[in-house]
């Protein structure tokens, strides 16, 4: 699905779908008086999928995230040379913003496979915020499963959180000590202090004199 060279989508075309499905939603959210950040990421999530895997048209329609983005007829007349193809219909028109004549989702040739796996994708996580719940570790995972490297990632973040921790305390000057318990270390700084605090327990306020 991520491998452009074999008919799946890239990071670019899959932005520019992202960003086109945004403006979509401000621009919907404004005609009913509501505020875009009332919707939560896993509900946008659900949307998209929902969007791009079963109410979107691919056939008829492109898509443009100029001037606050909108969708246009693939068969139009000033659109059907660059993103209409007789031989694959069903294909992805991503008009490129930085080149409006070049069709960024040309070369996305299994488009119908990546519909399906958004459409089951969407119908699974449903599945795990509605009810009744089907119980799940991680309700992302159920449609993104780990790979080796996310989990070398993962690890590899950890580790650096618990040297993290490790280091902070060191620097507040805990030490461990030879029985293996940890022990704070005093500085000079904490003797001076308390020395100070010492004299002035032991000088006797002054009275006010009213003149």
């Amino acid at each position: 699905m991520d491998q452009p060279y074999r008919g799946g989508i890239g990071s670019f075309p899959l932005l520019l779908m992202v960003v086109s499905f945004l403006q979509h939603r401000c621009r919907e959210d404004a005609a009913t008086n509501r505020k875009c950040s009332a919707y939560n990421l896993g509900a946008l999530l659900l949307e998209f999928m929902e969007l791009y895997g079963s109410d979107f048209n691919y056939i008829t329609t492109g898509i443009s995230i100029r001037n606050g983005g909108s969708y246009f007829p693939k068969g139009a007349r000033d659109k059907r040379e660059q993103f209409w193809q007789p031989s694959r219909p069903f294909s992805l028109a991503l008009e490129n913003p930085l080149e409006i004549t070049a069709d960024a989702g040309r070369n996305a040739f299994r488009i119908a496979l990546l519909q399906k796996a958004f459409d089951v994708s969407y119908r699974v996580l449903l599945s795990c915020v509605t009810t009744p719940v089907i119980p799940a570790v991680s309700i992302l995972e159920t449609v993104l499963p780990p790979t080796r490297g996310m989990r070398r990632r993962a690890d590899r973040a950890a580790a650096d959180r618990g040297a993290g921790k490790q280091e902070a305390a060191g620097k507040r000057g805990s030490v461990p000590s030879p029985d293996g318990s940890d022990m704070e270390v005093e500085s000079e700084e904490d003797d001076l202090t308390a020395e100070k605090l010492g004299q002035r327990r032991n000088v006797k306020p002054r009275r006010s004199v009213m003149v």
